[in-house]
């Protein structure tokens, strides 16, 4: 029994030193232009590349008029810059309002389109890094981030609603079934 428990120790101690993180970068691209990397620890997917602004307004905010279809512009976010890499941050509280929250980069690329790129944020994150992989070697000033959420994805009314819908109803049939 204490050789089992040696081994089993030992096989633990070997996983914990000898493991790797899992997290790898996704990257966010329009094939012919500039390219983004958010580590998979902050970030489940790209959910848009392309080149224009994002604007935050419905009317003409290309992922919201594009791929982002149903998800609505919260806001601007703290930010920072040092070279192609920089950090996002954003309240947690968020979290508690919206089901999904995007986050969207804008850069300006030198006197050429300007270039953005939209993740969808893992649930909970309220920090992380990024890289914009400057290919042309132009520009890769960020200019914005902006957040956008989906709220309402699960409309499930609670048990104790649902009891007093049920009751309401009995009462009605009883009082119906009195009259006549």
């Amino acid at each position: 029994m204490k050789a089992c428990k040696k081994l089993a120790a030992g096989l633990l101690a070997a996983l914990c030193i000898g493991g790797t993180a899992s997290a790898a970068d996704i990257l966010c691209e329009n094939p012919l232009l500039n390219h983004m990397l958010v580590d998979s620890s902050y970030v489940s997917a790209c959910l848009d590349a392309g080149t224009g602004n994002l604007t935050g307004n419905p009317l003409n905010d290309l992922f919201i008029n594009g791929a982002g279809a149903g998800y609505g512009f919260i806001g601007e976010t703290s930010w920072s810059q040092s070279g192609d890499t920089g950090t996002f941050s954003l309240s947690p509280a968020l979290w508690g309002a919206y089901d999904s929250i995007a986050i969207g980069f804008k850069f300006g690329t030198g006197n050429q389109p300007d270039e953005w790129f939209v993740y969808a944020l893992n649930d909970g994150v309220s920090a992380g890094i990024w890289t914009f992989v400057n290919v042309f070697d132009r520009g890769g000033g960020l200019s914005h981030v902006n957040l956008y959420g989906i709220t309402g994805g699960n409309n499930v009314p609670e048990p104790g609603v649902l009891g007093l819908l049920g009751l309401g109803l009995a009462l009605v049939g009883l009082m119906r079934r009195r009259k006549s």
